[in-house]
Parts: structure tokens; C-alpha cells; sequence
């Protein structure tokens, strides 16, 4: 069980400030402040809740901030109000978590009104162990050494090959660092780490330690714990360093590992378990000149690909290009706004040359792990002498160091300030869209200095008035949508110069009854004959899993000589993988599917039927996405979008508004030569 130790620094002057600080090894911070400056060590106490211990060092300090005039030496009188302070606190915090204990158990219904009055009546149980030490010690200042003289590093070399034992094959001091550099890594994560690279440590927590002494690591409770009051009463409040995730979203548990009230995180609990007594470790990289020296910085990235651009992707490619390549204070952003079939992938080639040459890392993450299988393979094809690495739950390339990331969602979680360029493809998708825990993974994820691009056909509204809109109280989708910014470039047609193929709205009364009860839609039967006559494969896209199974056997029934080329699938079908591979091979020649084929699959020669457009799930950026799987490759620009609806609906409509738009952006543009951006 680990423990960590509550102090307070002060100068043997007046002068010398004060201030708290938590430490799992008492030595390393002895030994650190000798080689800095002479001051008083005052020991407050001790516990194995990191969370306990950080919220005690905020109240502390905020107390002597109050109490403590400036330029006042702290005594041990104050010395010992503040240990008795940290027990109130200790013991407050027992009762309010126990409160939130009973709020929850009545709340979900877990337990009678009366046993939870009951339980509030009681006397409130010590849900947290705290000790406390009465430890004074000064630290005498020795004159520094030739290497901490000049600035100190991460993890002091003397130090490092004193605590650390690696492997026998050669790996300097520096392994270490490298390993961890750019992380975001829970205290277990990073001994599998560390076990995976076959490097051993012999005291990891003072290792680590000196660097967060040094200011060249960030630690942190994996669960925050705090203390809000109002009017009415205080209360307990809860916070995943992690994922950012709050109050109900954590589980309070009696924990086994600190032996204490504890809570842990459900929003990411399947990246292992994020809780208040577990280190949340974060190492941000080493400045992109030190990378850059290592891979030869000003060296092109090899950039093999054979394909060529069309003019207006040429302008798209260049533009964020460009927007790598420039010096801007901070991070910045950059939308690329490419219509479905525009060739996206593509666009960034000449952006992640860019960062490649600049010495940087790249990420790109994406919202599926089958789309980052798809990519990681061209990724390697067109960048030859780079490493690139997939990254997703079962991914065992996931604790490997690269040039090029290509990683799901959640796994962005897993990297602090690492990359150069980190490229979000498909902003507008589940799990992204409006979801500020991946925002804040992504951001996070980038270098200080570091580039965010997004990529999108259908990018949300936020982030077209953040980036596109140049007047905020316009919406972006106005009618003079700029073709170019300084942040955005948008690309309205598609690679082949074909304009996209605008759907049909059909409004049928009843069209799930008769399609439950074997009843004649000739508008659905026919369209999907239509196109199988023309030796066309068809998308039929349904609303909800249980659709699924029912409008295939509608189809099947209506169709029985063509009823074995006919198959269906959804998120949790344990052959969703074979399904989409026959049907891309055409061994399927109709596919009954719920949105999980609505991005990232190219069949040619293919049509698209919705059954139930009106649904909540099929909203407007869905359907222009289901709508972009038409008509995609060069020798099948054109190809039928039936959307068949219960009921009237907006985001048909929107969808219809939208694509017509784009069309007419391109011919525009077309007709222009391309000047006008």
C-alpha cells in the first residue's frame, strides 16, 4: 500500500515563502531541497489517499495565504493549528462522503427512504485514515553540483543510475525519460510499460519523484476530491483527472488497495481504473529541437505517393500545409471541410510531411478502430521511412514509440503535450461530436507549440462559428460560406470533379407497420430492384439494431431469388467484421445496416435506401454522410439516395439543403478555375 506524506516547506528566513507539498519518498525531497537552499521541513501527516492528501495541501495553503502575513516566519505554533486543522478536514470529509454515500443509495433507489435517515443518524463512519506525524527536520544547502548547476533535468543521471537497474543490453540512463516522454499514464500503466520495454526500476516512485520536484513532471490524484459549500451545506465533489468526468459519474467504493473511502471513474474505467488513491502521471515531451536534431530536423519526411491532386484539392492540401508549417503563439486549429469522396486521407499527406521534417510526432485519431486499420496501412505505404503505429483497445503497439500515431478515441487519453500535429479525423462523429472529454484528451495530446487539424464533411456548428465564420453572429451555413480563412479551407467537390448525388425524399404514412406486418412498399421494393437489376450493390440503413433483422426479412420475402446475396449487421454482431469484408468483396450484394456504415466504407457502384429517415439518429450530418457513400470512385460518379420517411421530417430536408449547396460551391468554384478562395 503506498503513502504519501503532507509537509510544509519554509525558509529559515522571514522572508522565505511557504509552501505544502505531498511526497511518496520524504528522502528524495530532502535530498532535493539540499541541493537548493537551506529550509524547515514541518511534517504534517501521512495517508493512502493521494486524493485526501492534494485536497489537505490546497486547504492548507490557502489557510497560510490567509493567516500567514507576508514576510512572517512560520512557528510551530502555526505549525500545530494547521495539524489540527488537517484532521478536521480529515474528519469532514469522512461525513460528507458518507452523506454522498446515502444521497446516492436513495437517489437510485437502492436503499428505503427510511434505512437512508436512518444511516444519517448514525454516527458517520471513518471513511478516510489519516495519521498524523509530528516531524520537524532543516535541510543545510550544499553547494550544487557541475550538473545541477547548469538546470535540472527530469531525472538527475546520478540519481537515476543509483535507484534504477536496467537491462544488459546497453540502454543508457536516458531510457527512462524517453520512455515516458509525451505520456498521460496512471502509476500501473506505467510499470506495464515499463515491463513491456524490459525496464526494470527499483524505486519508481522516487524516480519519478525528482521530476516532479524538478517542475519536469505533473502529478495527480486519478480522482480529484474537493469540498464545495453554498448556502445550504457543503459538499463532496468528485473529478477524473483523466477523462474530466464529475461527480455521478464516479463510483465511490470502499477501496482494498488504500484501505479507505476511494472512488473511481466509470466514463473511462475501460482504460483501466482511474482512482483517488491511484498517481496520475504526466511528462510533457521534450521540446520538438531535441526530436528534431535526433531525425535530422530540416531533412523532407520521404513522402511516396503516386496519386495526383485536382486543382481544388491542391488548394486544400497547400493551405493546411501552410497552417503546419506557420509560427503561431500557442496551439492553433485548422478545418479542412471536404465534402464525402473529396479524398481527406489524402489532403494531409503534404501536413504530416510537414511536421515529420519539422522533428515532430503526429497523431491521427479517429473514432473507429476499424478505420484506423484501414489507415495505418496506407499511412505506411506513402511514409516509408517513418514508424507508424495503430493504437486501440487490443492494440499491442499501444506502449511503442513512433513517428506517426494512428489511434482510436480513448487511446488519446494516454498522451500528455507528445505530438506536433494532432489531426482529428471525422470531428463530427460518435463519440467526438459534442463530447468535451475527447476535445480535452485531444488538446491535451498536443505539444505546447503544437497544430490541431480537423477533418470533416459535416463538421458540427461550433466548430464551423469557431473556425469558418467570421462574423460569430452569423451562422457558418449562411448562404456567403467563405471557400477559405485563415482557419478553415473548404473543399466542395469531389476528387473526380462529379457533382455529389442528391437524395430523393419520399414520405410514406405507415411505412414501419407495413414493413412489420409484410405489407407492399413498392417504393422500397422497387428502388432496391432498380439498382440490383444494374448489377448494384445497395446500403439499406435503418434506425435502430432491432430494424435490422425485420426489414431484412421484409426484403428477403419480397426478393427470394436474390435472398442468399442479402445479410444484415449492427455494432454488436459477432460477425460485423466477415459481413463487411463479404460485402465488399460483393459476396453480399444488399446490406441491412444500423449507422455503422454510414462513414469510412467505399463499395463501388453502390445506392443508398433509408428506411425511417425520420428517426433522431439519422440527424442532418448522418445523412449526408449516408448520402457521400454514392457515386465515390472514378468509374461510378453517379448513383440513387432514397430516403424514405414515416413522417415529415427537418433533417431530410437539411440534409437535401446541404448537398445541393455543396454542388453549387463547387461548379462556382469550377467555373472560376479555382481562383476564388
Amino acid at each position: 500500500m503506498r503513502e504519501f506524506l503532507l509537509y510544509i516547506k519554509s525558509g529559515t528566513e522571514a522572508v522565505s515563502s511557504v509552501q505544502t507539498y505531498v511526497t511518496p519518498s520524504f528522502s528524495v525531497d530532502q535530498s532535493f531541497w539540499q541541493e537548493r537552499e537551506s529550509c524547515i521541513l514541518h511534517v504534517i501527516g501521512k495517508t493512502s489517499s493521494l486524493a485526501l492528501a492534494f485536497s489537505l495541501r490546497e486547504q492548507i495553503n490557502e489557510c497560510i495565504r490567509k493567516r500567514l502575513p507576508e514576510r512572517q516566519k512560520l512557528t510551530d505554533g502555526v505549525v500545530a493549528e494547521l495539524r489540527h486543522l488537517a484532521v478536521g478536514k480529515v474528519r469532514e470529509a469522512s461525513v460528507l462522503y458518507g452523506r454522498e454515500m446515502t444521497d446516492r443509495e436513495r437517489d437510485d433507489n437502492q436503499a428505503s427512504w427510511s434505512s437512508a435517515f436512518a444511516c444519517m443518524r448514525q454516527p458517520p463512519k471513518d471513511w478516510f485514515a489519516w495519521k498524523v506525524v509530528e516531524f520537524r527536520c532543516e535541510v543545510h544547502a550544499c553547494q550544487k553540483d557541475a550538473e545541477s548547476a547548469g538546470g535540472y533535468k527530469i531525472f538527475s543521471r546520478h540519481s537515476l543510475l543509483r535507484r534504477t537497474s536496467l537491462t544488459a543490453d546497453g540502454a543508457s540512463a536516458s531510457v527512462l525519460g524517453k520512455l515516458l516522454d509525451g505520456r498521460a499514464l496512471l502509476w500501473e500503466e506505467i510499470e506495464t510499460l515499463l515491463c513491456k520495454r524490459g525496464v526494470e526500476v527499483g524505486d519508481l516512485a522516487a524516480v519519478l519523484h525528482e521530476g516532479v520536484l524538478a517542475g519536469k513532471v505533473q502529478w495527480l490524484p486519478g480522482v480529484r476530491m474537493g469540498v464545495v459549500s453554498n448556502w445550504r451545506r457543503k459538499r463532496l465533489v468528485l473529478f477524473c483527472e483523466r477523462c474530466g468526468s464529475e461527480d455521478r459519474a464516479l463510483q465511490l467504493i470502499y477501496c482494498h488497495s488504500c484501505e479507505q473511502g476511494c472512488a473511481y471513474c466509470t466514463i473511462c474505467l475501460g482504460m483501466g481504473r482511474s482512482k483517488c488513491c491511484t498517481p496520475y502521471m504526466l511528462i510533457a515531451s521534450s521540446a520538438s529541437a531535441d526530436i528534431g536534431r535526433e531525425k535530422g530536423m530540416g531533412q523532407p519526411a520521404r513522402l511516396e505517393w503516386t496519386g495526383r491532386y485536382s486543382q481544388d484539392q491542391a488548394r486544400a492540401a497547400e493551405r493546411a500545409r501552410r497552417f503546419v508549417a506557420g509560427s503561431h503563439p500557442g496551439r492553433s486549429e485548422f478545418l479542412i471541410w471536404a465534402v464525402c469522396g473529396a479524398g481527406k486521407t489524402e489532403l494531409l499527406f503534404p501536413s504530416v510531411a510537414e511536421a515529420l521534417s519539422s522533428g515532430g510526432r503526429v497523431l491521427i485519431a479517429t473514432p473507429r478502430k476499424d478505420v484506423v486499420l484501414e489507415l495505418a496501412p496506407r499511412i505506411r505505404r506513402v511514409f516509408p521511412e517513418a514508424r507508424v503505429i495503430a493504437v486501440h483497445g487490443a492494440s499491442a503497439e499501444k506502449w511503442e514509440e513512433s513517428d506517426i500515431t494512428i489511434a482510436t478515441t480513448h487511446q488519446v487519453m494516454r498522451y500528455h503535450r507528445r505530438f506536433l500535429l494532432v489531426v482529428l479525423d471525422e470531428a463530427d462523429a460518435f463519440p467526438y461530436h459534442n463530447n468535451p472529454v475527447l476535445y480535452r484528451a485531444l488538446a491535451r495530446a498536443a505539444h505546447e507549440t503544437g497544430k490541431l487539424l480537423y477533418l470533416s464533411a459535416t463538421p458540427p456548428l461550433y466548430l464551423q462559428k469557431r473556425l469558418v465564420s467570421n462574423d460569430r453572429s452569423k451562422s457558418a451555413s449562411s448562404a456567403a460560406l467563405p471557400l477559405a480563412s485563415a482557419t478553415h479551407v473548404l473543399l466542395p467537390g469531389r476528387y473526380h470533379g462529379k457533382p455529389l448525388p442528391v437524395p430523393e425524399i419520399l414520405t410514406i404514412k405507415g411505412l414501419h407497420k407495413r414493413v412489420r406486418t409484410n405489407r407492399a412498399v413498392p417504393q422500397m421494393t422497387n428502388a432496391v430492384k432498380r439498382s440490383l437489376d444494374a448489377e448494384r450493390q445497395v446500403f439499406v440503413f435503418v434506425p435502430r439494431i432491432d430494424d435490422v433483422d425485420v426489414v431484412l426479412a421484409y426484403l428477403q420475402k419480397a426478393m427470394p431469388d436474390r435472398s442468399e446475396q442479402m445479410a444484415g449487421v449492427h455494432a454488436s454482431d459477432p460477425l460485423r467484421e466477415e459481413k463487411v469484408l463479404a460485402f465488399r468483396n460483393s459476396r453480399y450484394t444488399l446490406m441491412v445496416t444500423t449507422t455503422i456504415l454510414e462513414r469510412g466504407v467505399t463499395i463501388p457502384k453502390s445506392d443508398v435506401l433509408v428506411v425511417g429517415a425520420e428517426a433522431p439518429v439519422f440527424d442532418e450530418a448522418s445523412l449526408v454522410q449516408i448520402a457521400g457513400r454514392v457515386g465515390r470512385s472514378f468509374d461510378d460518379t453517379a448513383g440513387s439516395v432514397l430516403f424514405l420517411q414515416a413522417e415529415r421530417a427537418a433533417a431530410t430536408k437539411l440534409a437535401v439543403r446541404q448537398i445541393s449547396r455543396m454542388n453549387q460551391l463547387a461548379k462556382k468554384l469550377a467555373e472560376a478555375g479555382g481562383d476564388n478562395a
